[in-house]
């Protein structure tokens, strides 16, 4: 059974083009199309399959649909937003993949006001990597991920319904929460890490990397996520981002003094803490 008459998507990248495969793998809609910037982009996601159709003119690309998933960089989506609120067939719903909630949810919804037969939906696929294009994307890169639904007073119970449906049918764990909340949660487990990522990279000198081996490797991976896109979701998000740093400075000064004062036990207590925490995220429960 289709969900979906015809889904459109803008923005098939790694995510958008990782959604287009896992709609088509589950038949979820009797159509994919795809909308783009540039016409090479298009034709890779032709060639990976990962849209039926595709079109670089975004009325042309939106008409008919029923839903709109708007899978651009977080700056950008607002901008498009207001094209897509504009030409949507009546009774389309429309979504997001965007990393930061409040600020985007807020603004689209203003634009949605303006045409009630439209409806809006913020959603976070939490999935991806360190890569960009659609030639890395695949069809169950979000199967068994975390899928943030946003729900304010203003928003349609019914979309909300065939949106967490829809993300549940592409094997997403989805919660449903508040913009705010979405925020400051993904500061700390998504947007901390990556600049951490980023500030550790950068901190050593590049003559040193020549002695670094598979840590050095491992916890600067998505140091190689593209500059832009991460500094749109730093700025967009930049109030809980900065709340979630002095938590990772406070933490970081702990071990700091521990160290100062060369405390074995200090710092083997707050060593084990961290790894607690790791061990239960990766493993589910304490090793």
């Amino acid at each position: 059974m289709k969900h979906f008459n015809k889904i459109t998507i803008i923005g098939v990248g790694l995510i958008g083009g990782s959604i287009g495969l896992a709609i088509k793998k589950r038949g979820l809609a009797r159509e994919v199309v795809g909308v783009f910037r540039r016409r090479s982009t298009l034709n890779k996601a032709l060639k990976r399959r990962a849209i039926d159709k595709g079109t670089m003119d975004v009325k042309a690309g939106i008409n008919g649909a029923d839903l709109i998933i708007l899978a651009t960089p977080v700056s950008s989506i607002p901008r498009i937003a207001a094209i897509v609120i504009k030409y949507a067939t009546r009774g389309a719903v429309i979504t997001d993949t965007g990393s930061t909630k409040a600020w985007l949810v807020g603004k689209i919804e203003k634009m949605v006001r303006l045409r009630p037969s439209v409806f809006f939906v913020g959603s976070h696929p939490m999935a991806g990597s360190e890569k960009t294009s659609v030639e890395f994307a695949i069809d169950g890169l979000l199967e068994g991920a975390p899928c943030i639904v946003t729900k304010t007073a203003a928003t349609d119970k019914a979309a909300l319904g065939k949106i967490t449906d829809f993300w549940k049918a592409l094997g997403s764990k989805v919660s449903v929460t508040t913009p705010a909340i979405h925020d400051r949660s993904v500061s700390l487990v998504s947007h901390l890490p990556h600049l951490v990522a980023f500030s550790l990279a950068g901190a050593v000198p590049g003559k040193e990397t020549a002695y670094a081996a598979e840590g050095f490797k491992d916890t600067t991976r998505i140091a190689s996520s593209d500059p832009s896109i991460w500094a749109d979701i730093f700025l967009t998000n930049r109030k809980e981002i900065s709340r979630a740093c002095r938590k990772f400075e406070k933490y970081y000064k702990d071990i700091k003094k521990a160290l100062a004062k060369g405390s074995y036990a200090g710092v083997i207590r707050m060593l084990k803490t961290s790894k607690s925490k790791r061990d239960r995220f990766v493993y589910g429960k304490k090793t």
